[in-house]
């Protein structure tokens, strides 16, 4: 996957594009033309309490559950897994079998590099204009002050 993506649907469009039950009332979700790592943003997962699908906002970038503090991550990128060490490293391992998501974009960018100084970014998306969804995983991190990450 790449390092920044975008999302322009809807919440509307994101619900029937990927076959969505009801959405949280109040769920605000506007369009981000420059997603980036550590910014919050819609994902979806298996709900819990219902056989189906929901909605949520995470954090992009996974704190995993035995962090002492996010300090721990600073420099260390969890935004990207690498398929070779997915099943074998313990970061990934534990999502893997049990925390699978869907990661909601229209478009992704990647960089050509010019020169040193210069890259040239490149928008991607699908011929159709639908969305379409990255395979994601996720954790749960209590930070020390009791909140859930």
């Amino acid at each position: 996957m790449c390092g920044r993506y975008y999302r322009r649907a809807d919440k509307q469009r994101i619900a029937e594009a990927f076959h969505l039950g009801k959405l949280p009332d109040g769920f605000v979700l506007p369009p981000d033309f420059n997603v980036a790592p550590t910014t919050f943003q819609p994902v979806i997962r298996a709900d819990r309490e219902k056989s189906g699908r929901e909605l949520v906002t995470m954090r992009w970038g996974m704190v995993p559950y035995f962090a002492k503090s996010l300090a721990d991550f600073k420099g260390f990128s969890t935004i990207n897994a690498k398929a070779e060490t997915l099943s074998s490293a313990p970061l990934w391992r534990g999502p893997l079998r049990r925390r699978r998501c869907l990661v909601p974009a229209d478009g992704f960018y990647e960089w050509k590099t010019l020169d040193a100084k210069t890259k040239h970014p490149y928008a991607f998306t699908l011929r159709s204009g639908d969305p379409f969804a990255f395979a994601g995983l996720w954790d749960a991190w209590k930070e020390t002050n009791g909140d859930w990450l």
